[in-house]
């Protein structure tokens, strides 16, 4: 069959999968050929493909016209997978294969198309039904905001392929107000993960005016903690950390269908909210979520901070949750200077900096309700916890944040990619930022890459470590905008840069959820730390937020008002925004180099040029 195309195109819908198969003979006579389609189903969770079978149950297998139906027996898993297949022949599932003989005449071709549909009896998705959340979806692709550059340079490519990746992520599961949920990533994290969800959607929100960031918060807050249950280290108030439906969730042999050990989602959920409002202005999703921001800061203040000191210590309850509950939550993230492993309960320091920020932003949002008094209390609670965190938490001889406080109160001195997070979230005083930003940089930090998440003069330092020597784009994407927050120009286009570089050594830009920490002079490719996610949700939205830190755009949609101070280095000329809402408002963008072009604009909308509020570099000239 030498002669014979066969060409294959996969395409995922909601509920399973179509394939399509295009062959063509170019044999000067008609051929008939056999063609047959393994099939089997065995129902195994997807975490039981990398360790032992923990559920299992007979699979009836009965062949139906022209293709198979596999039910599992399991008595509380009532799944099937029907496959079907719409082509020319005779097809018949035998011995495990639905084939057929296939004619294709003289220069001739046949479509085939093989349809498997996942089938849960419990919660059912029928095909109309799927149809409706494809259209959802392809609405949400129309009104992205789009970035374009002369000569379709990378940084347009890279960020445009960003979001349609984000898109394409969406798991069109559940209510329909939560269909735009994105997963954390493909293939091992096909769920919601509050915290990489959140994260990507407060940082895409320029680009999609929060559609994903509504539906995230609703996904969030319908799954907030309501009672204490130890084996989902559940707490009244607390977010999920994840949620599955996989079957050894569904059948409770781990907490995993609602687990909820984790410090770093809870604010992530104010984070988004804050970005949310500040697109939109509006207040009626401000009113919807603001109940729920209100009981995770009540459950940082009276369950959160376990003893009392002021600060916020995470210690695992359940005997399946993680060791480590901050922004590093792999089993071995946390370590001494000497590479020892630290015991829990753990203060890490990006948890106090998330705390610090989500009490600012509940400031801000009492304020604009009306309520003066819970707004001062909020204000007063973040200043006196950046008072104690800069007391206890700065390292005048590493000039940087100690990585957190172990159970003994004492700081842990490691250097790490953490002190990074706390410059974005401001909780550092500004004496100590010259010192903070000059120290990542530093070589055994900054890799040429990006900065790592932990020193190479650490003893535990392993390039390809989860979270001991690795490279996370996103959580340098964070670090950029703490850059240009406080006028850091110079560094933030040098790390800017170094992710720019990064992304076109992947195919299709897509690079892995964290990367090497080799430098450039030891080896001229990053790396990939082993089964890391590519796509990975988090890294697809590091160009969205790069674009919009790099152009200092700043919305406040409530008054109809756009700030921008744009500062793009000389790699990228220029850059236009295509259909950027701002509340109720439209407007596209040039940008060259420091200056900017209004090309269209639709509504009420006051641009200005204006410097970040806390930029240490701005003058009142520049302000003026």
């Amino acid at each position: 069959y030498e002669d014979i195309d066969l060409r294959v195109t996969w395409r995922v819908v909601p509920n399973g999968a179509d394939i399509e198969v295009l062959i063509a003979n170019h044999w000067m006579d008609r051929v008939t050929v056999p063609l047959a389609w393994t099939l089997a189903a065995d129902f195994a969770d997807y975490d039981e493909v990398f360790g032992e079978r923990k559920q299992n149950a007979e699979v009836a297998v009965e062949p139906e016209p022209d293709g198979v139906r596999f039910r599992y027996l399991h008595p509380r898993l009532p799944l099937e997978t029907s496959v079907r297949i719409e082509a020319p022949g005779d097809w018949r599932f035998e011995g495990g294969r639905l084939g057929a003989q296939i004619e294709i005449g003289r220069q001739s071709e046949v479509r085939l198309r093989l349809r498997a549909r996942a089938i849960d009896r419990e919660d059912p998705i029928a095909d109309e039904d799927a149809a409706d959340r494809e259209r959802r979806l392809h609405a949400w692709h129309e009104n992205v905001t789009r970035v374009e550059a002369p000569g379709d340079a990378p940084i347009a490519v890279i960020a445009n392929w960003g979001m349609r990746d984000l898109g394409s992520l969406a798991l069109l599961d559940g209510p329909e107000d939560e269909w735009l949920v994105p997963a954390a990533g493909i293939p091992l994290f096909h769920s919601l993960w509050t915290r990489d969800t959140l994260t990507v959607t407060w940082q895409a929100t320029m680009f999609d005016h929060g559609a994903m960031a509504e539906a995230a918060l609703s996904a969030a807050g319908r799954r907030q903690g309501t009672h204490d249950d130890p084996w989902r280290d559940e707490q009244p108030g607390r977010l999920v950390r994840g949620a599955k439906r996989s079957p050894l969730a569904r059948l409770n042999i781990t907490p995993a269908a609602r687990y909820y050990g984790d410090y770093a989602g809870p604010f992530a959920f104010i984070f988004a909210l804050g970005q949310l409002f500040a697109w939109t202005g509006d207040e009626r999703l401000l009113n919807k979520h603001l109940d729920t921001a209100r009981r995770i800061l009540d459950w940082a203040r009276d369950r959160g901070d376990i003893d009392g000191d002021g600060y916020l210590e995470y210690r695992t309850l359940s005997p399946d949750g993680p060791k480590h509950q901050g922004w590093r939550d792999a089993q071995n993230a946390i370590v001494y200077p000497d590479g020892r492993q630290v015991d829990t309960p753990i203060a890490t320091c990006e948890v106090q900096g998330y705390w610090f920020a989500a009490q600012q932003f509940m400031a801000v949002f009492s304020a604009v309700r009306g309520g003066m008094g819970d707004a001062h209390a909020y204000w007063t609670s973040a200043r006196d916890l950046k008072q104690r965190f800069n007391r206890d938490f700065w390292m005048p001889d590493e000039r940087c944040v100690a990585l957190g406080l172990d159970p003994d109160k004492r700081p842990i001195g490691s250097v790490t990619s953490n002190a990074g997070q706390t410059l974005t979230t401001g909780i550092v005083a500004d004496e100590h930022l010259p010192g903070l930003v000059a120290r990542l940089f530093e070589p055994d930090l900054f890799s040429g890459w990006g900065v790592r998440t932990l020193s190479t003069r650490n003893p535990a330092y392993d390039p390809l470590s989860y979270h001991l020597g690795t490279v996370w784009p996103v959580e340098n994407a964070t670090l950029l905008f703490g850059l240009r927050r406080y006028g850091y120009e110079r560094e933030a286009h040098r790390l800017a840069r170094a992710l720019y570089e990064l992304a076109l050594i992947w195919r299709g830009h897509r690079v892995p959820e964290c990367v090497g920490g080799y430098s450039r002079e030891e080896a001229r490719h990053p790396g990939a730390y082993p089964q890391a996610n590519a796509p990975q949700a988090w890294n697809q939205s590091v160009f969205p937020i790069l674009i919009q830190t790099l152009l200092g755009i700043r919305p406040l949609a409530s008054l109809h008002l756009l700030a921008v101070y744009p500062r793009l280095p000389d790699w990228i000329p220029e850059i236009t925004l295509r259909h950027l809402r701002v509340g109720d408002a439209t407007v596209s963008l040039r940008f060259h180099g420091s200056s900017y072009e209004v090309l269209e604009k639709r509504g009420t909308l006051h641009i200005v040029d204006q410097p970040p509020f806390d930029s240490l570099t701005a003058g009142v000239w520049d302000r003026l």
